[in-house]
């Protein structure tokens, strides 16, 4: 596996260098690599999450469409 750019090199070696470079309210940290600039959140559980999507406004608004739908019970129709 070729790397495209030597700033992923030691990454790919080594693994990632996060440092925290937020804390956000909600108890999550958002760490960045110190190498390839990668982000990663960690949650209240100490995993990580990569951000897959890179706006965070549509990110934001598919957590609230998913609070939507939790919150709002299906009905039940019996037969």
């Amino acid at each position: 596996m070729k790397p495209t750019s030597t700033k992923i090199l030691p990454c790919a070696i080594f693994g990632h260098n996060y440092e925290r470079s937020k804390t956000n309210i909600d108890h999550t940290i958002e760490m960045t690599c110190s190498h390839c600039e990668t982000v990663v959140v960690t949650d209240r559980y100490g995993n990580f999450e990569n951000y897959t999507v890179s706006n965070s406004q549509i990110a934001d608004t598919l957590q609230e469409l998913y609070r939507l739908t939790r919150h709002f019970p299906k009905t039940k129709v019996a037969i």
